[in-house]
C-alpha cells in the first residue's frame, strides 16, 4: 500500500547543523489523504546544545517540558526512521525539505542511522507542499485556494496565514500536531480543486522524472522561493547546462536579466553577482539570478511554456518577446555560456573538514565498511556501547 506520512518538527533553533529537534508530529494517510494514524512526541534535550530562547517563544515549547516528557535523541530519532522507512511512504512536509528533512539527515547522523535511506529505498520518496502551493499561485490562482496578501499586496505563503484564510482551524500554529493537520488539509484543497497540478507537482518528487524533463536552452516556468513573491515567485528561465560536479542537477537562468553579463564579466566578477546576498552589494546593482535546480528535491517547474494562456503571462509579470530573444541569444552562444556556468560551480579548492563532527554530514558519504559497523552500533545496549570499541575507515567518525 502507498502512503503519505505528513510530519513536522518544532525545533530549539533555526539550523539543523547545531539545532536540535523538540518535537514531531507525523500522519500517515492513503493515497486519497484519509488519515490512517497519527502520533507525536518530544525529544529530551541534549546537555551539548543550549535551546534558542527565541525558538522556545515561539513554540512555546521548553526545555524542561521536554526533559520531563522527552524520548532520548536515540530512541526518537529512531522512532521516526521506523516510519519513515516503512515500504512505498512518501514523506512530505511543508518547508519540509529545506528545513525538518535537513534536521532529519543531520539527527539520523549523529546517531550512526543512515541519513539518506528513508528517502529512497523501498520505494520510498520525499515531496514537500510549499512550492506546490506557490506553483497554484503562479498558475491556478483564482481557482485553488484563497489567498493572503499583506498591505503592499505581496501574496504570504506562510502556514499559520493560509490555514485560517482556507477555513482551516489552526489555532496552535507551531505545534507540530496542528502544523500536520493544516498541511494536509491544504494539500486536500489542491488535490480537490486542481487533480492535474497536485498529480504533476507529485511526479516531480522521482529523480528521474526531473531528469527528463529537463531540457537545456530550452525555456520553462520555474517556481521557487528564490523569485520575489511579487512575482509569483515564478519566473521564465532556461537551463544553461548541467552542474559539473554533482550529476543530479542543473543550472538555471532567469530570462529577466541579459544574459550578455555571462560574457562581459570574468569569473570573479559573476561569481560575486551571483554569490553575495542583494544586501551587500553596491545599490543599484543587481544580484545575477543563477541558480542551481537539484532533481531530488521536488522542484517545480513547467517545461512547455508555449501552452500558456496570455492571460497567466500577463500575471506573473513575464515579457515574453524580450525572454525569447534573450533565449535566443543564449543558443547562438551555448557552448561558451555553458563552460561559464560550469565553470561558476566548479569548486576548485579542496574542501577543509568540517572540525565538528556533528556537523560534517556533507563532508562525504560512509563507506559499506563504517556503515556495516554503524547498524551494528543500532543493536548495543547502554553496556554492549561502553564496551565497544569500533574501527572505522573514516577518521572522523571516532571522534564520536
Amino acid at each position: 500500500m502507498k502512503t503519505f506520512y505528513w510530519y513536522d518538527f518544532e525545533t530549539f533553533d533555526i539550523s539543523p547543523k547545531t539545532g536540535r529537534i523538540a518535537q514531531f508530529a507525523g500522519i500517515r494517510t492513503d493515497e486519497a489523504l484519509n488519515i490512517l494514524d497519527e502520533q507525536m512526541f518530544y525529544c529530551r534535550p541534549t546537555n551539548d546544545c543550549l535551546p534558542s530562547p527565541e525558538a522556545c517563544a515561539v513554540t512555546n515549547i521548553s526545555p524542561q517540558l521536554c526533559a520531563e516528557k522527552g524520548l532520548i535523541e536515540h530512541q526518537f530519532i529512531q522512532k521516526i526512521n521506523a516510519e519513515f522507512t516503512t515500504q512505498n511512504t512518501c514523506t512530505v512536509g511543508y518547508n519540509s525539505i529545506r528545513f525538518d528533512d535537513e534536521f532529519t539527515r543531520y539527527t539520523l547522523y549523529r546517531n550512526f542511522i543512515d541519513p539518506y535511506a528513508w528517502h529512497w529505498k523501498n520505494g520510498n520518496t520525499r515531496w514537500d507542499i510549499l512550492d506546490v502551493v506557490r506553483l497554484c499561485y503562479a498558475l491556478k490562482r483564482d481557482s485553488s485556494l484563497k489567498w493572503v496578501h499583506n498591505e503592499e499586496g505581496k501574496p504570504i505563503f506562510k502556514l499559520d496565514q493560509l490555514a485560517p484564510a482556507n477555513g482551516i482551524k489552526h489555532n496552535d500554529a507551531h505545534d507540530a500536531l496542528a502544523d500536520v493537520r493544516a498541511t494536509i488539509a491544504i494539500a486536500k484543497i489542491i488535490k480537490n480543486t486542481q487533480p492535474q497540478l497536485f498529480d504533476y507537482a507529485f511526479s516531480l518528487r522521482e529523480k528521474k522524472t526531473v531528469e527528463s524533463k529537463i531540457k537545456p536552452f530550452e525555456p520553462m516556468l520555474h517556481t521557487s522561493g528564490m523569485y520575489p513573491a511579487t512575482l509569483s515567485c515564478t519566473r521564465l528561465c532556461t537551463v544553461l547546462a548541467y552542474h559539473p560536479e554533482y550529476n543530479d542537477r542543473a543550472i538555471v537562468f532567469n530570462l529577466d536579466q541579459d544574459p550578455s553579463l555571462l560574457l562581459e564579466l570574468n569569473i570573479d566578477e559573476l561569481k560575486k553577482l551571483i554569490f553575495t546576498k542583494q544586501s551587500e552589494l553596491p545599490k543599484g546593482v543587481e544580484r545575477l539570478q543563477i541558480k542551481d535546480l537539484i532533481f531530488n528535491k521536488s522542484p517545480m517547474f513547467v517545461p512547455n511554456i508555449y501552452k500558456l494562456e496570455p492571460k497567466i503571462v500577463k500575471q506573473l509579470q513575464i515579457d515574453m518577446n524580450v525572454c525569447l530573444q534573450r533565449l535566443e541569444f543564449i543558443k547562438n552562444n551555448q557552448n561558451r555560456i555553458a563552460k561559464i556556468a560550469q565553470d561558476l560551480y566548479r569548486n576548485d579548492q579542496e574542501r577543509a573538514p568540517t572540525p565538528d563532527v556533528d556537523q560534517s554530514l556533507y563532508d562525504g558519504f560512509m563507506d559499506n565498511a563504517d556503515r556495516r559497523i554503524s547498524e551494528q552500533i543500532q543493536t548495543l545496549d547502554a553496556e554492549g556501547l561502553k564496551n565497544f570499541h569500533p574501527q572505522f575507515k573514516d577518521a572522523k567518525l571516532t571522534n564520536y
